[in-house]
């Protein structure tokens, strides 16, 4: 079992000791210097040039350091992924061509970092802590070097790299919009209570960046909030990131910014299935909260042209690799990867390492535009042997169709050489040939299957069906009795697997994974209890409470009962237990779109949020890798857990996800009543936006029984007693402010909502806890 709390190691090298006194010194200077520009640090105003509607910068205004590449994919289509991905209540249809864009972007990252491991992440072929450390070091001190160049440039009269006018700047501005709007995104759909309780201890130093993203409920440090409030100042307001008017080509027109939308979009992505692609996560959030020269870059010309650069600036300081966002990121994928050694042994550790690299490489290519070659590259599916192809090997289902046409290629290809079908540019004679299979070139083997998958009609990635090589090999085709039935089903097998486009084999094959095709993973995606994000049946009842009684007679104003709850017995553990751990989802998918909390509403259910996870009262300066270092943080999950070690029909228990705890209560007398409730929240809390008021009120309502369990010393000891009481009155004081702001903006649906998801709530608890009390 890995240890309770964080293992934290510092490097024991005089060259790190130099590498964060020059850091800091840098930084340093940065500070003191924007201290002009940071309104609550100096009460004056901005320059500004004046403008109203800023119009797209021309290549002239801003210099890029990204040349314009062709694209398959028009910038309209990321446009509108990107509205979808934020808006998944009314959008869950997207969620398997998302899984296949991201399958796609993954395969694009490990293809190009591969071209030349030796000067990037793919340079560690086997996982080692102190390497990895050293790698990030190196990575860093690189960055600083560069900086230092371009300060020398500038010290000796160059022109700005990024935009030499006012106007360019603010175009620049308008222009990352699309990325700064979906800050923290990477992270957002971590640290659910349908995560593994066993990686819960992993997803929660990874959520405690997402929390510093989104200011630890502090709305004024929300990064999102800050850039808005940027783009206010410079005149060149945008509506808010989530919204539909936000991607409408008004704003747009005329803007190069395509890798831009490309790069949102990956952000969203990437973090959108988190119980299948952790380690790809960690490995995103290790790069992406890397310090760049571009930040730097921007920090320093926004200053010049008199355009307040504190967003940049704090993004250049809380990044920082000592006790900041970069350190936080490297030291959860290290324990996560020195937990999957300890727990799953050394060759599960090594395949996780091989996504954590895949997850580094997508956020060092994404929106980036590769040089002609190397789209080429990625276009051709080969790489001339340049590729480290000693790094890959196929998985199962290629493996298996490398072998089928290995064996076929040597009786067969001179019945070909008519042949004046080509796939991948070669014809059937040419990829039959002897000399083609001769030895065993991964790289070479990917080279077909690459080409296999893009030869319609032959192939159909992801329809066997409609491929018509599967209906030659059939009865009445000409290749008919040339394969046996289990070849058959081996090559229909594969075709499933395939992407939509066929790109994804390329992750498929580094990571060793056995393919799976997005059909079938966001078809399994049904059960609230096991799943997120969830594709709940369009019948589904997660809107409506008829099915609780009617609520026309509350009042217009929440009234709080006076009587409290009776603590409930131990005979009525099964009930609790099952309620105890599905209310801590309640309010969990409310953050999933970081525009979305720029909001005081949802700053305060950050508040709630960070209370029940474990996390320390929020101060006015960030955690960081303190977080990291507290040993003692009970959560609520983790309050649940000795709730249930006080079942005596629990002692023998293995308890390893939320699916095991409503199974456990259910074989042990769990009421119908409860049971249904239980999965009523489940299904109410995947459209967290429909239902933000209702869920509130239930959230509010759950204090009551919290409260009521913390009186009762049989179910947990006195310490723990103390620890769910802090915890209670920093969630009451979060609701309570939620209520006001409610009332405050004028949604009175929702503050109508949340009065009857407490009368809900109270209702069904009430009934619980007074049989309890009689019984």
């Amino acid at each position: 079992m890995a240890k309770e709390g964080p293992l934290i190691s510092n490097p024991p090298s005089q060259h790190r000791s130099e590498y964060v006194l020059s850091y800091f010194i840098s930084v340093l200077v940065m500070l003191l210097a924007a201290a002009f520009y940071n309104p609550r640090l100096r009460n004056t105003k901005h320059y500004v040039a004046p403008t109203n509607n800023v119009q797209a910068t021309t290549s002239q205004d801003v210099k890029s350091s990204r040349a314009s590449r062709n694209t398959s994919k028009p910038t309209q289509y990321y446009r509108e992924l990107f509205f979808k991905l934020q808006n998944l209540e009314e959008h869950s249809d997207v969620l398997e061509s998302a899984r296949d864009e991201l399958l796609a972007m993954l395969s694009r990252g490990i293809s190009l970092g591969l071209k030349q491991p030796q000067k990037g992440i793919f340079g560690i072929e086997h996982y080692d802590a102190e390497k990895v450390g050293s790698f990030i070091e190196a990575e860093q001190e690189e960055v600083l070097e560069k900086w230092g160049r371009y300060i020398k440039r500038r010290d000796q009269g160059h022109a700005p790299e990024l935009f030499a006018t006012v106007e360019a700047a603010k175009a620049w501005l308008v222009q990352q919009a699309p990325i700064k709007f979906v800050d923290g995104a990477w992270l957002a759909h971590s640290h659910k209570i349908t995560t593994p309780f066993a990686l819960r201890s992993v997803t929660k130093n990874a959520w405690q960046v997402l929390s510093e993203e989104l200011g630890d409920g502090d709305l004024s440090k929300h990064h999102v909030y800050l850039y808005s409030q940027l783009l206010k100042e410079v005149g060149s307001q945008l509506p808010e990131g989530h919204s539909a008017a936000f991607v409408e080509p008004c704003h747009w027109n005329g803007m190069e910014n395509h890798d831009v939308w490309e790069a949102g979009v990956g952000q969203l992505l990437i973090s959108l299935f988190p119980n299948e692609f952790l380690p790809e996560i960690l490995g995103f959030n290790m790069h992406y909260e890397l310090i760049t020269l571009d930040t730097l870059r921007a920090n320093h010309e926004l200053k010049a042209l008199g355009i307040n650069p504190y967003y940049f600036l704090i993004h250049i300081v809380i990044d920082n690799a000592d006790s900041g966002h970069t350190a936080m990121a490297t030291h959860t994928v290290t324990r996560y990867l020195d937990m999957i050694r300890e727990r799953e042994g050394e060759a599960a550790m090594e395949q996780a390492w091989k996504r954590v690299q895949a997850g580094y490489a997508l956020s060092q290519t994404l929106g980036s535009s590769p040089s002609l070659e190397q789209e080429a590259y990625l276009s051709s599916g080969t790489g001339k042997e340049s590729i480290a192809a000693e790094r890959l090997s196929l998985d199962p289902f290629s493996t298996r169709v490398v072998n089928i046409f290995k064996a076929k290629a040597s009786v067969s290809h001179r019945f070909h050489c008519q042949s004046r079908v080509r796939i991948g540019g070669k014809t059937l004679a040419d990829w039959l040939a002897p000399s083609m299979w001769k030895d065993s070139n991964p790289e070479r083997q990917l080279h077909l299957l690459t080409a296999l998958s893009q030869a319609k009609p032959w192939i159909y990635p992801g329809s066997s069906s409609k491929s018509l090589l599967m209906r030659e090999l059939a009865w009445e085709g000409r290749m008919f009795g040339a394969f046996t039935h289990d070849e058959v089903a081996a090559l229909g097998a594969w075709i499933d697997t395939i992407g939509p486009d066929g790109k994804a084999l390329r992750y498929w094959n580094f990571t060793c994974r056995e393919p799976l095709a997005s059909k079938d993973a966001v078809g399994a995606l049904q059960d609230p209890i096991r799943h997120h994000p969830v594709v709940m049946p369009r019948d589904a009842h997660v809107n409506g409470t008829d099915s609780w009684g009617s609520f026309d007679s509350v009042d217009s104003e929440l009234q709080i009962a006076p009587q409290p709850l009776t603590s409930p017995s131990r005979a009525r553990l099964p009930d609790v237990v099952a309620l105890w751990f599905t209310h801590i989802g309640l309010l969990e998918n409310t953050i999933n779109t970081p525009s979305r909390t720029a909001n005081p509403v949802y700053a305060k259910i950050i508040c709630l949020l960070r209370a029940q996870a474990g996390f320390a009262v929020e101060t006015p300066i960030v955690a960081g890798m303190d977080e990291l270092r507290r040993l003692s943080c009970p959560s609520l999950v983790d309050i649940g857990h000795e709730l249930i070690s006080r079942a005596a029909w629990a002692s023998d228990a293995k308890v390893t996800c939320l699916h095991d705890v409503l199974l456990l209560t259910a074989s042990h007398g769990q009421d119908e009543r409860s049971m249904r409730l239980a999965h009523d929240m489940l299904g109410w809390a995947t459209r967290p936006t429909a239902n933000l008021g209702l869920l509130l009120g239930l959230a509010w309502a759950f204090l009551e029984l919290k409260e009521a369990v913390a009186r009762a010393p049989e179910l947990l000891a006195q310490e723990t007693r103390g620890v769910l009481e802090a915890i209670v009155a920093r969630e009451r004081r979060s609701l309570e402010g939620c209520a006001q702001e409610l009332r405050t903006a004028g949604e009175e649906l929702q503050y109508q909502g949340l009065i009857r998801g407490y009368h809900l709530g109270r209702r069904a608890l009430q009934d619980l806890c007074i049989e309890a009390a009689s019984g």
